[in-house]
């Protein structure tokens, strides 16, 4: 597992590329508090699978489930990876544009097939709450204010709706992108050439984590 150290040597990196960047930390609470429920809940299964037969356990809920100081660890350890994650993440797209992120993954060599998923899903999901905020304003204008279980089929109805209506619409757009020549790669912006202060950057930050991962592990 990663130690406290190593973790507060991430974090801090995370906030000194912020501070570099100048943005304001509300973005990074708003991203986590989004994303936090789902990292806990993936994380909420680490204190049963860190568990070995004799190893001492301790009763949540009234001796409902049994956890060990192993496990809590683990769960400690998997949702501060995930934080760690969006941080990190939201550095990312706080610096660096989407179309210069596709650039540098073909520039790695990742399989053209994801780079273009990871395109086409990017564009068209404005797409998809566009077309979801005008199905909402349909069906507010119509006296729905939903207030009753029985009337969640509604949702369900626009659920549906907006599934088949993107079907169709994957379809159109498909044929119009063949009609134009496309033979399963996007053409994509060529990165700006490196400067020194690049090369000076990279070679610091990847030393400093490096670092990190083999002395305070």
């Amino acid at each position: 597992m990663t130690s406290p150290r190593a973790f507060a040597a991430y974090f801090s990196a995370v906030v000194l590329i912020s501070i570099a960047l100048r943005a304001p930390f509300s973005v990074f609470l708003k991203r986590l508090i989004v994303v936090l429920p789902f990292v806990l809940f993936i994380a909420a299964s680490a204190p049963f699978a860190a568990r070995e037969a004799g190893e001492a356990a301790r009763p949540l809920f009234g001796g409902a489930l049994l956890v060990t100081d192993r496990g809590i660890e683990a769960f400690a350890n998997a949702a501060l990876k995930g934080a760690l994650g969006v941080c990190a993440l939201t550095a990312l797209s706080l610096s660096t544009p989407f179309h210069e992120m596709l650039a540098g993954l073909r520039w790695f060599k990742v399989p053209a097939i994801l780079v273009s998923l990871a395109a086409f899903s990017y564009r068209y999901m404005f797409v998809l709450v566009d077309e979801a905020s005008r199905m909402k304003r349909a069906r507010d204008s119509r006296g729905w204010r939903g207030r009753w279980i029985w009337q969640s089929g509604v949702v369900g109805n626009m659920i549906g709706s907006l599934l088949l209506r993107s079907l169709e619409r994957s379809e159109r757009v498909y044929s119009a992108m063949l009609s134009r020549g496309y033979d399963g790669n996007l053409p994509m912006a060529e990165l700006p050439a490196p400067r020194l202060t690049d090369f000076i950057v990279a070679v610091v930050f990847f030393s400093a984590i490096m670092s990190a991962r083999l002395f305070l592990t």
